[in-house]
């Protein structure tokens, strides 16, 4: 039975944010990635940094294991601050692999400004570019 219950509750961290979800604006904080094309990406790794070093990271795939559509948004319950006098940064990993194995990166972008929620696009030339945040 804890087995059952471990599995459980790892389908549900795994798959949770995954869910149609609304933007990080209509949630009021986090972040949010909002794929503009149908690409053939089954995982995904929000990786936070502040001043360079990687301060979180959090791995999404869909429940039933597909890809990643157009028009997906993939929340994340990641606050965008960091303290003030920092650089606070994003970049996706993404692949083909359920295990995230052969994946590939962004650049990173700028959110050194947002303090509550940021609206991000994963664009079709694989890259993340803010829509918007506060």
């Amino acid at each position: 039975m804890k087995r059952l219950t471990v599995l459980f509750f790892s389908i549900v961290i795994l798959a949770g944010c995954s869910t149609p979800a609304k933007p990080a604006e209509q949630q009021g904080y986090g972040i949010s990635i909002e794929m503009s094309n149908s690409f053939d990406i089954k995982h995904m790794t929000l990786i936070k940094y502040v001043d360079g070093k990687e301060v979180v990271s959090e791995n999404v795939i869909h429940a039933d294991n597909s890809p990643f559509k157009k028009g997906d948004i993939t929340w994340f319950d990641i606050s965008p601050s960091a303290e003030s006098n920092t650089k606070s940064e994003l970049a996706i990993s993404y692949g083909e692999n359920l295990d995230g194995t052969n994946a590939h990166k962004t650049e990173t972008i700028d959110i050194s400004n947002a303090n509550e929620w940021v609206n991000v696009e994963f664009t079709k030339d694989f890259q993340l570019r803010v829509i918007d945040m506060k």
